[in-house]
């Protein structure tokens, strides 16, 4: 469940040490903007998904049908150095001016751990800030824009989503 930081109480982080429960399957895509490319094609296929009539470019995580990540080997990321943008910045996602934690990750909690940044001010100064996170709004724009023109072939169906090639 995601929470916009600035509207819920502080919380805390413990680690992703003996987790990998965002690997196995919970998330099957994710979304990317123009800057994500270079950074996932060498281990991802790009994708799009059309979502409230926008095409949104994504990479598929996993199957989506209960397959875990092809990069999950004995509980860890085999590309843990080269993980996608999502992957990276999780729990944690921008969406316009705003920041959202996941607080149905395990490693967050009402207490124990490091506290986590419960404003745009502490994120940006935290090992949680990515790059990602500047100029988010615009980043977003301009690959929507981007992808209008890009024509769209169908690929397949997952949980209900299409799935395109472009």
């Amino acid at each position: 469940m995601r929470e916009n930081i600035e509207k819920i109480p502080p919380l805390y982080f413990s680690s992703c040490e003996n987790c990998s429960e965002c690997c196995e399957g919970k998330f099957f895509l994710a979304p990317l903007v123009l800057e994500d490319f270079d950074k996932v094609r060498d281990y991802f296929e790009i994708r799009a998904v059309v979502l409230n009539n926008e095409i949104i470019p994504v990479i598929l995580l996993t199957d989506g049908e209960g397959g875990s990540c092809p990069y999950l080997e004995n509980g860890k990321c085999s590309i843990y150095n080269r993980r996608p943008p999502a992957c990276k910045i999780y729990p944690f996602s921008p969406f316009y001016d705003d920041i959202f934690i996941d607080i149905s990750c395990k490693g967050v909690s009402s207490n124990g751990g490091k506290k986590l940044p419960s404003n745009r001010e502490e994120f940006i100064k935290s090992p949680f800030f990515d790059s990602r996170f500047e100029n988010f709004k615009y980043k977003r724009d301009q690959t929507l824009k981007y992808m209008k023109t890009k024509k769209l072939t169908f690929d397949k169906k997952i949980n209900g989503i299409k799935i395109y090639k472009f």
